[in-house]
C-alpha cells in the first residue's frame, strides 16, 4: 500500500506575538508540524503496519518546512516531499493545487491522508479541494479506518453522531484527533531521519498559477479582551451573597 500524508508546517501559536495594533507578527515567527496533522502521519503509519508498503509526506513552504518532514519522517514516515513556496502569500486552493501536482508526479497513491484542519488557521478547505484536484472520493473527518482490499470502511465524527461510509480505493481522507494518539520519536529514530531521503519541488514549477483569482489576505488583528475587575470584601458570607448578587445582576445567574 503507498500512502501519501500532507502535513503544514505552522506558525507555532503559543509563540506568535502581536504589535503595537494588535496584528500578529507572522515575520521570523517560529514554525512547528501542525498539531492536527500528527494524528494524520500517526494513522499513515498504522496502515503501512498493518498493509506494508511505503508512507510518503508532503509539505508546501520553505526551507525551513523540512523541520516539519523531518519530524514525520522521525516517527517512522519513509520519505518526504517539499513544494517550496511562500505559505503566507497562498491561499487553500493554491496550497491543494501544488500538493495535487506532486502527489500526481510521486504516486499513484492507494490512500491520501490529511488532518482536519491545520492547529493555526484550521480553514480545513485543503483536503477536499486537494481530492477534487487528483479526482478522488472524499470522506471527512474520519477517526475510524480499514481497508480490506479494493474498498475502506471508514467512520466520520459528526457533531452528534457517527456515520459509517464505505470508499474504494484509491481515496482521500481526513482524520480527526481521537482517530489516534501519536507516537514520540526515540533519539535514534530522529538521528535516523537525517538519512532518510526529502525530494525538493518548486511550487509555480509543478503547479503553474492558471487563471484564476487567488483569495488575499487584507489584515489580521486579535480579538480585544475588556474584563471588570470587581473587588468583593467582607466576611466569607458577606462576600459570597455580594458575588451571587452582582452574578444575578450581570445575567449569568437566574
Amino acid at each position: 500500500m503507498k500512502i501519501a500524508v500532507c502535513v503544514k508546517h505552522a506558525v507555532d501559536e503559543t509563540e506568535l506575538k502581536l504589535d503595537a495594533n494588535g496584528s500578529p507578527v507572522l515575520a521570523g515567527a517560529p514554525g512547528k508540524m501542525s498539531s492536527f496533522d500528527k494524528n494524520a502521519v500517526e494513522e499513515g503509519l498504522r496502515l503501512k503496519a498493518k498493509h506494508q508498503g511505503e508512507v510518503v509526506v508532503f509539505v508546501v513552504g520553505t526551507a525551513d518546512s523540512k523541520k516539519s518532514l523531518k519530524e514525520a519522517l522521525a516517527m517512522g514516515a519513509d520519505r518526504g516531499v517539499l513544494v517550496t513556496s511562500d505559505p503566507l502569500s497562498l491561499d487553500s486552493f493554491r496550497v491543494a493545487s501544488m500538493l495535487a501536482a506532486a502527489i500526481r508526479m510521486s504516486g499513484p497513491y492507494d490512500v491520501v491522508i490529511c488532518s482536519e484542519g491545520s492547529s493555526d488557521t484550521y480553514t480545513g478547505q485543503v483536503p477536499p479541494m486537494l481530492a477534487e484536484f487528483l479526482g478522488l472520493p472524499y470522506v471527512g473527518y474520519a477517526k475510524k479506518i480499514g481497508v480490506e482490499g479494493g474498498a475502506a470502511k471508514l467512520e466520520r465524527s459528526l457533531e452528534d453522531s457517527v456515520e459509517s461510509v464505505e470508499a474504494p480505493v484509491p481515496f482521500a481522507v481526513s482524520v480527526v484527533s481521537e482517530i489516534n494518539e501519536p507516537r514520540y520519536p526515540t533519539l535514534i529514530q530522529i538521528m535516523q531521519a537525517g538519512k532518510k531521503p526529502i525530494e525538493e519541488l518548486v511550487g509555480d514549477q509543478v503547479a503553474p498559477l492558471g487563471d484564476y483569482s487567488q483569495v488575499g489576505v487584507k489584515s489580521m488583528s486579535s480579538q480585544p479582551s475588556v474584563r471588570k475587575h470587581v473587588m468583593i470584601g467582607g466576611t466569607p458570607d458577606e462576600a459570597a451573597a455580594k458575588l451571587v448578587e452582582a452574578l444575578v445582576k450581570e445575567g449569568v445567574l437566574k
